[in-house]
């Protein structure tokens, strides 16, 4: 389905705002569950989700009155744990108040040996009220945060019946699991966190506070990206991009020295020509400000390309990242489809 999108024009100090704030969030967003007092009727809710979970890691058939998928993103943050933002397409959502139970698991984990339990790297609860749901329009954006590893990530929604409920009363519910591999920025290797492509990108007026945050793990600085629902863009639209590249090798002056190039590449009868290309970005001393520290901020990177002169079809587009300093290269890939309406 193709959605009309919104991309406001962006300049370059906002590339350095995602840079810039991206671990400053992640440690905003917290590492441990909402944890806040609950009614007796709430406690109830977080113990049939985890119950749910629980049954599901034992072997139990998921229920899948509600199906979800997860589309992660990875960005590196100022500890040791990648920060993971992720996007949820729900189909089947009740059109009532809803639990959400969040649980990342750690397969090679074992039990502590007195207390027989395991602490899980992640766990998180959502409550959304009716008018949230409807809101969400099938789609909803949470957050964790690991440290490098494959995990188990686990998520259970589940219809809140009211309190006086009709006798025999079924909740739909629904059980995710999914493994996620969450990349190692730390082990000095030049590459980037993933490419977020936006179907727009809000100014905020005000910081979310940490709660808000929870929801809404894609504001950086004083801008909200909402990450494009599906890779099909119209003529009218375009093609936005941001991603962070990590572990650039240093200059002299202590300052990394980078080319990001972007060529596009149309798909046609099962092989692919080159298309067009835009200027490469160069990133190096002379164009950071002198307060850039590659210790603290990574190097931001991303284009706006309007689709205009695109004809109808399917597109890859490759990012590369050229090292000057150190002679590596990173490349990424975007596939997407223009249509004409």
């Amino acid at each position: 389905m193709v959605r009309r999108r919104r991309v406001i024009a962006l300049a370059a100090v906002f590339a350095f705002a995602i840079a810039a704030s991206t671990a400053a969030f992640a440690q905003q967003s917290g590492a441990k569950p909402n944890t806040q007092k609950r009614s007796k009727q709430e406690q109830a809710e977080i113990e049939q989700l985890v119950k749910l979970i629980d049954g599901v890691m034992a072997g139990q058939p998921a229920p899948s009155d509600i199906q979800i998928t997860l589309t992660p993103f990875f960005l590196k943050s100022q500890e040791q744990r990648t920060f993971v933002p992720f996007q949820l397409s729900v189909t089947g959502a009740p059109a009532a108040d809803a639990a959400m139970f969040v649980r990342v698991v750690n397969p090679a984990l074992q039990p502590d040996p007195k207390t027989k339990r395991v602490e899980h790297p992640w766990e998180d609860i959502h409550l959304l009220t009716a008018a949230q749901v409807a809101a969400a329009n099938g789609r909803l954006n949470r957050v964790f945060m690991a440290a490098p590893g494959t995990y188990d990530v686990y998520i259970a929604m589940k219809e809140r019946l009211p309190e006086k409920a009709a006798k025999g009363a079924v909740a739909k519910a629904g059980v995710l699991k999914t493994q996620l591999v969450v990349p190692d920025y730390w082990n000095g290797e030049l590459t980037t966190s993933s490419i977020l492509v936006t179907d727009k990108v809000n100014a905020l007026t005000a910081m979310p506070n940490a709660e808000e945050a929870r929801e809404r793990p894609f504001v950086f600085g004083a801008q909200e990206l909402i990450p494009a629902s599906d890779m099909i863009f119209l003529k009218s639209e375009q093609l936005a991009t941001f991603f962070q590249v990590y572990n650039a090798a240093l200059d002299p002056a202590g300052k990394p020295n980078l080319t990001l190039e972007y060529n596009f590449h149309r798909k046609e009868g099962g092989a692919e020509k080159f298309f067009n290309k835009t200027a490469p970005q160069n990133v190096n001393a002379s164009m950071l400000p002198p307060t850039f520290d590659p210790a603290k901020f990574p190097v931001p990177g991303g284009i706006e390309v309007p689709l205009s002169t695109f004809p109808e079809g399917d597109y890859r587009l490759e990012i590369k990242v050229i090292d000057k300093v150190s002679g590596k290269t990173v490349t990424r890939d975007v596939n997407f489809t223009v249509k004409a309406s």
